[in-house]
């Protein structure tokens, strides 16, 4: 097969030989990593790396230059984009082969791949991080993996599994469901909390109460956790409330808004939305 010849990406499992799927995949590795190869012998443009040239000075000590550029020691690695590429034709195999028993997939790889060679054991290597095979049932029926591979079953340390994983009863090969990203957390925690205050600088804010929006002038209070108890008029509950440790925002004037002023309130609160939206 030619380096330009990309291989096809079927990779289904059931349909003919049962080493379809295997084959495939090792056809897909080798033109990535000849791609890999062919890139970087074969191109005509100059590498910003090495590409540069040293003036010869008569007399200077040339054992203080540096015989690398910098950044060459960390370039993935030291294996360079060919077998980075390998990542991805290896998901989309092991997706491809999800419900099917561990031991088959292992095995057919095994006939595929030597480990001899730098490729298939960098495969393999990959693969111990890609799939957690240490796994068990925990006591609410979730799938948990010994985090730090320890013998006791049970331990607080123990997490739930993510990305692909062994049934530790059927012993298929299985995915867990992605968890809940920060991202997706940040955003539902914004639209559950309701919106009661909009700052708009210079210690002015609008403040809903009861239903009704107000513009309101704040004052800010700082209490440390070594000053006495701190009290402050609440012009909205008309009396004395204690304030907490840190930062305090106080309303010591309020005027119910006018038509305008509720228009700039609904376009803060689509703007808010629209926020979260984008989280």
């Amino acid at each position: 097969m030619r380096i330009n010849e990309k291989p096809s990406r079927q990779l289904a499992a059931g349909t003919g030989s049962p080493l379809l799927g295997a084959r495939s995949f090792i056809d897909e590795i080798r033109y990535e990593e000849g791609r890999g190869r062919a890139a970087s012998r074969g191109s005509r443009i100059r590498n910003e790396k090495f590409g540069a040239r040293l003036r010869y000075i008569p007399g200077h000590d040339y054992d203080e230059q540096p015989k690398k550029a910098k950044g060459f020691e960390s370039f993935h690695d030291g294996f360079g984009k060919s077998f980075t590429d390998v990542l991805g034709p290896l998901s989309r195999y092991l997706h491809s082969n999800l419900g099917r028993p561990w031991h088959k997939i292992y095995s057919e790889m095994c006939v595929s791949l030597d480990k001899r060679k730098a490729t298939g054991r960098h495969i393999f290597e990959h693969l111990e991080h890609m799939v957690e095979l240490d796994c068990y049932l925990g006591d609410d029926g979730k799938v948990l993996y010994k985090q730090y591979r320890h013998p006791w079953y049970g331990s607080a340390n123990d997490q739930q599994v993510r990305g692909f994983y062994v049934h530790p009863r059927t012993g298929l090969l299985c995915l867990a469901p992605r968890r809940e990203t920060n991202r997706q957390r940040r955003r539902k925690e914004m639209l559950a909390k309701p919106m009661t205050r909009l700052m708009l600088g210079n210690n002015m804010a609008y403040q809903i109460h009861e239903g009704v929006w107000y513009k309101v002038k704040l004052m800010r209070i700082v209490v440390g956790y070594k000053d006495p108890v701190t009290v402050a008029y609440d012009i909205f509950l008309k009396r004395k409330v204690y304030l907490n440790w840190g930062e305090n925002w106080v309303a010591t004037h309020k005027k119910q808004c006018n038509r305008r002023e509720l228009a700039e309130v609904q376009r803060l609160l689509e703007g808010r939305q629209k926020e979260a939206a984008s989280l």
